[in-house]
């Protein structure tokens, strides 16, 4: 801090001579410019700082209405917010020096006054002052601060163990006044066994490797119950890099932790009954679609057949209406084909909502091996894809349509899953360890299922093949384009 660029000053000396001399001092000094105000009496200078806004006050301890120390003292008493630089010409220094245990920020002989000395000294008292006042604002707006927050405040030597508690820490700790020593090892006593261990490591690591202190631990009050406490701290090293002073508060937050364990609980229980009404609402949600799959889709596709070969005698007899008729009802069965597809596909497992694309599949895939005795290897290497709403049952759908067919059709003992990503698209592999098929009972692409497989991989614009051979099993590959698969940025 600097003096300011002019320095209004007001010089309380009845003598005329010494303040004279003080003017001619202030004349030579060059570090600032100033403005000179002179009182002959006390009771002057009172009134003149009441008018007139003044930077430092030179004061002389002799005057006719005040003498020594009290001139000092009356003085402040009325204007503490001013600094003053006490101006003596007694033979000893005792009621200077007082004078700065009190509160002045220097004394000066006016015998022995220079320009050079006069300059320094008033440049310095500005500056002490200030930064004094500073820091006694920011003392005021902290312990308004720490009694808003009702917060305990401690104060640690690490060197000597010793430790300043203030009265509020001590009311939390449910003590009166300072019953509590101040013994940094006390304390450290009265935190929980299973806490200590962790507040201990982390006041090392701190102290050690200068990492923040923040922690919360349980720690035994005036009535023998644990109490939650958030604590901060602030260590203070040397110009060695050692820890020698430790500083901060504790705030009792026990009633906000009883509030958060029991949310927690409560949501718990709310999870495991969500989950219990999940199971159930997914069983049943996969019977109908079983149903859906297994049985009305064969009668429907043994009824195209059955249709196919009438039609088929239809036009040996060349009968126009009869293939016609035929027609419709082709179209009325794609139709049906089409709806049972779509409440199938309706039927979104909810545990992709629950849990995501790969949580699901691991659920679905402990269900199937436990149910049908069939081990599923997985490689699955994509959570950095976003999947998002309708690839995600998709992939899932794929996933569950070809384990269901494995398990019925396969005779496999092994299955192998993999989910990656490439630079463009979502690679989904199913392989089985079966007896495959030969090259002239190829899968059907007209069977029920693949055309739920194909349908989802067309309509995200991907590509589905299938290799399979006698005695090798079966291999269901799916790419599916990136730009269809993730999720649209907001």
């Amino acid at each position: 801090m600097n003096a300011p660029p002019e320095v209004r000053i007001l010089l309380v000396e009845d003598s005329p001579t010494d303040a004279l001399l003080i003017k001619e001092a202030l004349s030579d000094v060059l570090d600032f410019q100033h403005h000179l105000f002179n009182a002959g009496l006390l009771s002057d200078a009172l009134n003149r700082i009441q008018s007139t806004q003044f930077d430092i006050v030179l004061l002389d301890l002799g005057l006719p209405d005040a003498q020594g120390i009290g001139t000092f003292r009356t003085f402040q008493h009325h204007a503490a917010e001013l600094p003053v630089l006490v101006l003596t010409g007694l033979d000893d220094m005792s009621v200077g020096l007082r004078a700065i245990q009190e509160g002045a920020q220097d004394y000066l002989s006016k015998r022995d006054i220079s320009s050079s000395e006069l300059g320094r000294a008033i440049r310095y008292a500005i500056e002490r002052h200030q930064i004094a006042m500073a820091l006694k604002e920011s003392e005021e707006r902290f312990q308004l601060a720490v009694s808003g927050a009702s917060a305990g405040l401690w104060d640690w030597n690490v060197q000597t163990g010793a430790v300043y508690l203030s009265t509020q820490f001590q009311q939390i700790l449910g003590y009166e006044g300072h019953e509590l020593p101040n013994d940094s090892q006390l304390i450290l006593d009265l935190i929980h066994p299973d806490d200590i261990e962790r507040v201990r490591a982390q006041l090392a690591a701190h102290l050690a490797q200068r990492c923040t202190y923040e922690i919360e631990y349980r720690i035994r009050v005036r009535t023998g119950e644990y109490r939650w406490m958030h604590a901060r701290g602030q260590a203070l090293w040397n110009q060695s890099g050692e820890a020698y002073r430790m500083v901060g508060w504790i705030i009792d937050v026990t009633e906000r932790r009883l509030a958060d364990e029991a949310l927690r609980e409560s949501r718990e229980e709310l999870k495991r009954l969500s989950a219990n009404i999940q199971r159930a609402r997914e069983e049943e949600k996969t019977r109908i679609a079983r149903e859906l799959h297994d049985d009305l889709g064969q009668q429907l596709a043994a009824l195209k057949i059955e249709c196919s070969k009438y039609s088929n005698r239809a036009k040996d007899i060349d009968t126009t209406k009869e293939t016609a008729d035929m027609s419709n009802i082709y179209s009325l069965i794609d139709q049906l084909v089409v709806s049972v597809r779509r409440i199938a596909t309706d039927l979104r497992p909810a545990m992709l909502d629950d849990l995501g694309l790969l949580s699901a599949i691991e659920w679905f895939i402990e269900r199937f091996s436990s149910r049908y005795a069939i081990s599923v290897v997985q490689h699955i290497d994509a959570e950095d894809i976003d999947f998002n709403h309708d690839s995600s049952t998709a992939v899932f759908r794929i996933v569950q349509e070809a384990l269901t067919n494995v398990a019925r059709h396969a005779s496999a003992t092994q299955v192998t899953l993999e989910i990656a990503s490439s630079e463009s698209h979502c690679i989904v592999r199913i392989a089985d360890n079966g007896h495959g098929c030969r090259s002239d009972v190829r899968p059907s692409p007209s069977s029920f299922g693949l055309i739920g497989m194909r349908e989802r991989v067309a309509a995200l614009s991907g590509e589905l093949t299938i290799q399979t051979a006698p005695g090798q099993g079966f291999a269901l590959t799916v790419l599916l384009p990136l730009s269809a698969v993730e999720a649209k940025s907001l």
